[in-house]
């Protein structure tokens, strides 16, 4: 509907904090945290799915809750009587707890599009405490940048608390079907840790926020200690580059959870969460670790998140030929696949969005064909590989910026059931 926040603003989920409702004169929108509040295990009548619910991630077994560390909601899956076996079946409080994508019916999208912003009304969600990794897919694929901020999450309490993450432009076309099924799962860490989510919006070309914040963002190397000049900072619409000393303010940040990412070429990017209250002037410290690709790396990446991001494979401008000072990380790659045999891997080439689409399609598929051209010359079984490219239609980072443009300049592999 159009109105006052945004030129189409769609909502499911009830505004009612998991159903435990608000203290009086209590607002969502303006960064207050809730009270702590009971387990929210029995959603009320009514309740959209995937909202006002206890979910733990898919990966996660009975057995996991006695072999992994755990956050309090996961005390659902306690064994009533004797330690678990995996024989036995799931219990019905694991398959209560199954993470369910939630519905937005979209309808039909204003004829010029300028913005898109989620807003989610989070709980509990603590993968920093329990080294859990969440996936965020928007019908089925994955959405990188909502990851980052969804990682960064440290809540407790369990409190609830509004997040507001930016929709990257090249996803867009994923609203144009009319209807949006928003999947918040972690399926590859087997970690315990529970969550729930009250509701979720999304605006079209927002209007001017009724409550912001600001924040001032400083950026250093993680082992120099050294500003970093050029980075780019982001929260929810706002974006800054930082200066020669490694610092930057943005304004006019939707209150709440202020989920903040700082990017630079060469460095991994690093997400932090700020919990400002409407009015309020807050810090972000960023301390970005120079991007590695050896194949123990790549290992942690692909167990922690489920793909990995190689930086290190190089191409002739405008081809697909590989250059090469691309030997190193795809040595990375190939010891990868040769320590896991029999493995099946999606080996993806990304483009930036310079060029049009018909050209960059086409030309993300054959770098990726001639990575796996390399790596079956090297011993790999071409039955393992599965090469695919995506173009510029999956970005990691906003392509409105240099930074962003290198990050998404990339091949990436992942075991071949865990594609993008």
């Amino acid at each position: 509907m159009d109105g006052p926040e945004a030129d189409l603003l769609v909502r499911t989920g009830d505004i009612n904090n998991l159903g435990f409702g608000w203290p009086q004169g209590f607002d969502p929108f303006s960064g207050e945290s809730t009270p702590p509040h009971s387990f929210p295990w029995t959603p009320p009548p009514g309740s959209p799915d995937g909202t006002d619910r206890l979910m733990i991630g898919s990966s996660v077994t009975q057995m996991d809750y006695g072999n992994k560390p755990h956050d309090g909601y996961s005390t659902i899956l306690r064994p009533c009587c004797g330690p678990p076996s995996p024989k036995d079946p799931p219990s019905q409080a694991r398959l209560d707890s199954m993470p369910r994508p939630i519905t937005l019916d979209v309808g039909a999208l204003p004829a010029k599009i300028d913005a898109v912003l989620f807003q989610i009304f989070v709980d509990d969600f603590q993968a920093p405490v329990w080294h859990s990794h969440f996936q965020v897919t928007l019908n089925g694929t994955r959405i990188p940048s909502f990851e980052d901020a969804i990682n960064a999450l440290d809540q407790t309490g369990p409190i609830g608390k509004l997040v507001s993450l930016r929709l990257l432009p090249e996803y867009w076309p994923l609203l144009q079907s009319g209807s949006v099924k928003l999947l918040i799962d972690d399926p590859t860490t087997h970690v315990p840790d529970g969550y729930a989510i009250d509701f979720v919006r999304i605006l079209v070309n927002p209007h001017k926020f009724k409550y912001e914040v600001t924040l001032m963002a400083s950026v250093v190397d993680a082992d120099k200690h050294s500003p970093i000049a050029g980075a780019t900072v982001t929260a929810a619409l706002a974006s800054a580059a930082t200066d020669q000393s490694g610092k930057s303010t943005l304004h006019g940040v939707p209150a709440g959870l202020v989920a903040a990412s700082a990017s630079a070429p060469g460095y991994d990017t690093d997400s932090v969460t700020v919990d400002l209250v409407a009015g309020q002037t807050g810090k972000a410290e960023f301390k970005l670790h120079r991007h590695e690709e050896g194949t123990a790396a790549l290992e942690e990446s692909i167990a922690q998140t489920g793909s990995a991001r190689v930086y290190g494979i190089h191409f002739d401008q405008d081809s697909a030929k590989l250059r090469p000072d691309s030997a190193p990380a795809l040595a990375a790659v190939l010891g990868l696949i040769n320590n896991r045999p029999g493995s099946r891997w999606m080996i993806a080439g990304h483009t930036d969005n310079q060029g049009a689409a018909a050209r960059n399609q086409p030309l993300s598929e054959a770098r990726a064909a001639s990575v796996v051209a390399w790596l079956t010359a090297h011993g790999v079984a071409a039955n393992q590989l599965v090469p695919q490219g995506f173009g510029a239609s999956q970005p990691v980072a906003d392509n409105a910026t240099a930074n962003g443009k290198a990050l998404n300049r990339r091949v990436e592999i992942a075991p071949a059931n865990e594609q993008r």
